[in-house]
């Protein structure tokens, strides 16, 4: 069934978690760049090793992150903060795998149905309004992370901002408040970003 004809009434489990395997944006405790600016990137290639089914590295991780930052510092001119629609171009351009898909003001339930299809979701973040305490001083202004499950009141996430996000649980309040893709800085206030999500699938 295409997704112009998909019935959006058909049921979805009750709760779901796919096994994406995890790393923090900094593996080894080093919080200094390029890896205290490296959650889109870790975001992504978490969920790339999910969909082609491939086990990663700590040490493949890595290489990713560092290959990863240099092109994007040759598309965009900086690897520090990607929106959702540069993140996405990110994903196609360096591994050409797998396929993506941005929804703007998803609902819950919209969620739930990518997850359901087996579909990672990379999304944006206020990150200081994420309230996670394993952050240091409060979060950062900008993050990324990996949403992998979901039950009736939880999404279940790897975030990558923490040696101890591995299936992190934030409330379906929490994420869909805190949403927002990136402003840049001096541009406004994060809040005021556009909720929007970016969906990875298989070809």
């Amino acid at each position: 069934m295409d997704e112009a004809t998909e019935d959006t009434n058909a049921p979805v489990p009750k709760s779901l978690n796919l096994e994406i395997p995890f790393y923090a944006q900094a593996p080894d405790g080093d919080w200094n760049l390029p890896w205290k600016e490296a959650c889109e990137e870790a975001s992504l290639i978490l969920a790339e090793y999910y969909l082609t089914d491939r086990s990663v590295s700590k040490s493949q991780f890595k290489d990713d992150v560092l290959a990863m930052t240099k092109l994007e510092e040759k598309l965009f001119g900086t690897y520090i903060d990607t929106s959702v629609a540069q993140t996405a171009k990110v994903y196609e351009d360096f591994y050409g795998t797998g396929k993506t898909k941005i929804i703007d003001n998803p609902t819950v339930d919209q969620m739930k149905r990518e997850l359901a299809k087996g579909n990672p979701i990379v999304a944006p973040f206020a990150g200081k309004k994420l309230g996670n305490s394993n952050f240091t001083n409060g979060g950062p202004r900008y993050h990324m992370l990996v949403i992998r499950g979901y039950d009736e009141k939880y999404f279940y996430t790897n975030d990558v901002g923490t040696k101890l996000g591995e299936n992190f649980p934030y409330s379906h309040a929490v994420i869909m408040d805190a949403l927002h893709d990136l402003v840049p800085v001096g541009q406004g206030d994060i809040e005021n970003g556009k909720k929007r999500i970016l969906v990875l699938m298989k070809k």
